[in-house]
């Protein structure tokens, strides 16, 4: 399985399929007194599982990632996995736009080959950073992606809706340092 670039004449606006349903988040705590912020991220169980089917889709070589690069694994003429990857030139950092993988093919070490490849990618180019976000409600995501390396950076806890925190939704943003 050979991971290749894919023409954007033909994947541009390609739907990905991004719903899953996860029985834990990470429940974001902000607690702040003068002069001082502590965040505490604390796995917990839903009490219901979280369902995200109105933000399960996105498309490949979207509008507003001009100039990013869609890498993939067809077999038999048909699109298995995904990695898009947009260069930050302002801040040389490499962001992880889009990490899918037909649901048929996860667990199988693809994931990883993929997130290997966005590695050797960036260290072709130089950036300091690889940047990828996902959401706290997405448990089985931020597992692999600190198997990968990869680290909390940052969060937004109004990115989706005003009630992102309540619903277990909050944006994370992950990195894996590549040089200094």
């Amino acid at each position: 399985m050979e991971i290749v670039l894919l023409d954007k004449a033909k994947y541009e606006g390609h739907k990905l399929d991004f719903s899953y349903v996860s029985n834990f988040y990470y429940d974001l705590n902000i607690d702040s007194i003068v002069g001082e912020y502590k965040v505490n991220l604390v796995k917990k169980k839903f009490d219901k599982p979280f369902v995200n089917p109105d933000r399960g889709v996105d498309w490949l070589y979207a509008d507003y990632f001009q100039g990013a690069k869609a890498y993939g694994i067809e077999i038999d003429n048909k699109l298995i996995a995904v990695i898009e990857l947009f260069y930050e030139e302002w801040s040389n950092r490499l962001r992880v736009t889009e990490l899918w993988l037909d649901k048929n093919c996860r667990r199988q070490g693809i994931g990883t080959r993929l997130m290997d490849f966005a590695k050797e990618q960036a260290k072709k180019v130089g950036v300091r950073y690889i940047m990828l976000e996902t959401q706290t409600s997405n448990s089985d995501g931020i597992a692999f992606y600190l198997a990968q390396g990869f680290q909390v950076i940052g969060f937004d806890k109004t990115c989706y809706g005003n009630r992102d925190v309540e619903r277990g939704e909050v944006r994370l943003e992950l990195g894996y340092k590549i040089s200094d």
